[in-house]
């Protein structure tokens, strides 16, 4: 009985896509059963002879970087099509930026009719991670952009049909004939569509309609009427609706469209009888006539008209609906060019990097590390200096204040000089006697004359103690005992600081040298750990902490021996989560733990899972974690030392459960174009995408798997 239901519903899922209107049409435009109106007929060609060209943008250099990587399948195409096709692709390249690979399939065929070309996006997603608005669609080689990955691996993102029956020039000059139409331009055209500058409109009889399976398109989502009637706020169906789009009278409202006109809403083109493919897709012909920078994205084209342009209309509202231009500030890499050594006198070093960066803002000033520098020209060489010597590694961050998006973070970019030169070092404390000896472990000499002693809230400064041996003026591996009359340390125990000169004393970055005994001197070190200048057991590299060894009094004739410091491990941050998985309702945390001391050997081990370690900070990434939406806690040691360890409640958050096996193409919903995957990969043995059950191949059983859960809604 449940067989029968099973092939019943297979039965009418099949008799539905069958039925399906102008298939064959719809595919060929890209976007499977979703109707997209941009696509029906294509650019339309005049024949007649315009005789303009508008240039390549000013800054197009055709052996210039790209910040997008944009792949061509070429079917049936001629050689000379192909050159000028990639002339094209290479001004979008050259203007758009993207981690994602674009992939676009380029087909060369006989058209009937006035239509140069079309084309349009293979795919739309909506609700995947990264999305700027819920429920709305994006064309794929966008969503990939804004997700940072690919929606649907290994499928094309733009499809593209051009007519072989025409008298096409060929050349890339802009120099077109009469009674020839120039190919570029027709092909940046279409790939304007194909990247996302279509919306969802359509009109029947009087009614308008705006969405896709109860959705807009993002494209939608910022026309509007001339009196700022949002298009979206009226009713699908409605003969308002259709009213409006068919009144001329519709323009973009996005924030950078409207910039880049000058502060002038651009306007749509919606003629009295709606035609689908021409209208609202476009700009207005009437506008933005032949010859006219905006000109790229009207519905015609004469013969000797050229633009190989997208227009400063057309970038602002790729801004707008969610595109990086390539034109838009970037930081690009932060390298290190030389680390001066250490300044005996100052313990300081200077620094020098440079800085690499494209389409700077106008005004402002660099930030590196908060210091700040002129604007000069990339690359831009940048000397930071005062640096402490401390041997610690250093992380950059480098912005333009005028723009902080445009930013650059390099962790450990450089690893200071150690400590130089002069060493000052508590060596040996005899509270009985009242004196305190200070050895210089550093090679050079050392005026302690106006270094400072402090312990227990009394300060004092060694040029007004008397010198019991010794000088003031230390030699390299010499020493000076001091006699403190006036330090009464209690019995509890106390702490004993030996600071630069001229110190603050609330700042722990001054102190040079500390020792502790009793069971009450550890103030000093407790407030610089909290202030991260130092770690626990830290203070001078390799030498402390101390180890008290007395006579059996509480404050006895007290040596001071080096001891390693012991080993910690800590988290100093969570960082970057991502979205859960729909398809195995995981996700991933990363982690940033900050170690001392650690083992040499051995892994760390975090919730169960093991991670090569080797400086510190390590970062680190918890994989295929359950989303259930609970707090999580972090339990932390290292496999060759397991008491060295770090445990702590409620550090991060996971995801809700976004559990949706079935939705094969990440739109949020198990529907038809989840079915229409599995039955593309009927056959298939490699790489599967549908295979549900795991057996290698894609057959009837994945299909009969899936159908229990057609028309669920998965998990937002």
């Amino acid at each position: 009985m449940l067989a029968m239901t099973i092939k019943q519903q297979l039965s009418t899922l099949l008799f539905f896509l069958i039925a399906i209107p102008s298939l064959q049409a719809q595919i060929v435009c890209g976007l499977g059963d979703y109707q997209h109106q941009a696509c029906e007929h294509g650019l339309q060609g005049t024949g007649i002879d315009e005789f303009s060209f508008v240039p390549p943008p000013a800054d197009f250099d055709p052996n210039g970087e790209r910040a997008v990587v944009i792949n061509v399948n070429y079917n049936n195409f001629p050689a000379n099509a192909q050159a000028a096709f990639d002339y094209a692709v290479d001004i979008w390249a050259s203007t758009l930026t993207s981690s994602v690979p674009i992939v676009i399939d380029a087909n060369w065929q006989s058209l009937s009719g006035g239509t140069l070309g079309f084309a349009g996006a293979q795919n739309l997603f909506r609700n995947f991670p990264g999305a700027e608005q819920s429920n709305t669609y994006y064309a794929a080689a966008l969503a990939n952009k804004l997700r940072g990955t690919d929606n649907a691996a290994g499928q094309g993102d733009i499809t593209c049909t051009f007519n072989s029956n025409f008298n096409w020039y060929f050349g890339t000059d802009g120099n077109t004939p009469g009674g020839q139409y120039d190919f570029v331009t027709v092909v940046l055209h279409e790939l304007c569509h194909g990247l996302g500058f279509f919306g969802s409109a359509s009109v029947s009889g009087s009614q308008g309609f705006l969405e896709i399976n109860n959705d807009p398109v993002i494209y939608d989502t910022f026309v509007e009427l001339n009196n700022g009637t949002d298009l979206t706020s009226l009713s699908n169906g409605s003969t308002a609706l259709g009213d409006a789009l068919t009144g001329n009278n519709l323009y973009w409202n996005g924030i950078e469209g409207v910039a880049s006109n000058g502060g002038t809403r651009p306007r749509m083109y919606a003629p009295g009888t709606f035609a689908s493919g021409s209208s609202y897709s476009h700009l207005n012909e009437n506008t933005y006539t032949p010859g006219n920078a905006n000109s790229l994205m009207t519905p015609f084209l004469g013969t000797a008209e050229a633009n190989h342009n997208p227009g400063p209309i057309v970038l602002g509202i790729f801004e707008d609906i969610g595109w990086t231009l390539g034109n838009e500030c970037l930081l690009e890499s932060v390298s290190l060019i030389n680390v001066g050594e250490c300044n005996p006198t100052l313990n300081r070093y200077a620094a020098q990097i440079e800085v690499t960066y494209t389409t700077p803002p106008p005004s402002g000033l660099l930030s590196v590390n908060g210091n700040l520098y002129t604007v000069t020209g990339s690359p831009q060489t940048v000397n930071i200096g005062n640096l402490v010597a401390n041997g610690q590694n250093v992380d950059v961050t480098v912005f333009f204040t005028i723009d902080p998006d445009c930013s650059i973070f390099e962790n450990n970019l450089w690893q200071a000089p150690s400590n130089c030169c002069q060493d000052p070092r508590l060596s040996e404390v005899n509270p009985d006697n009242e004196t305190i000896t200070i050895t210089n472990y550093g090679t050079c000499n050392i005026n302690l004359a106006n270094h400072r002693l402090s312990s227990g809230g009394s300060n004092v400064n060694i040029n007004n103690l008397n010198v019991v041996s010794g000088t003031l003026i230390v030699n390299p591996n010499a020493s000076v005992t001091l006699s403190w009359t006036a330090w009464n340390p209690p019995v509890g125990g106390i702490d004993l600081a030996l600071y630069s000169p001229f110190p603050d004393l609330n700042n722990p970055e001054d102190m040079l040298d500390f020792m502790q005994f009793g069971s009450g001197g550890n103030g000093r070190e407790s407030v610089a750990v909290a202030k991260g200048i130092w770690g626990a057991g830290d203070f001078v590299s390799g030498l402390s902490p101390f180890n008290y060894i007395g006579d059996g009094d509480q404050n006895g004739v007290a040596f001071w021996e080096g001891a390693s410091p012991p080993c910690s491990l800590n988290l100093l941050t969570t960082g970057v989560q991502s979205a859960c998985d729909p398809l195995s309702n995981t996700y991933t945390q990363a982690l940033l733990f900050t170690f001392e001391e650690a083992p040499e050997g051995g892994q760390l081990t975090v919730n169960g899972q093991n991670f090569d370690f080797s400086t510190s900070p390590a970062i680190i990434n918890l994989l295929d974690l359950v989303s259930d939406g609970n707090t999580q806690n972090v339990n932390a040691f290292f496999s060759d030392e397991p008491t060295c360890a770090f445990s702590a409640n409620s550090v991060f958050i996971a995801p809700s459960s976004c559990f949706c096996p079935r939705d094969l193409n990440l739109d949020g919903q198990v529907d038809v174009q989840d079915l229409l995957v599995i039955l593309a990969e009927i056959g298939c043995t490699t790489n599967c995408s549908a295979d549900l059950n795991n057996d290698g191949s894609v057959g009837s059983s994945d299909v009969l798997i899936f159908l229990p859960d057609y028309g669920t809604v998965c998990p937002q």
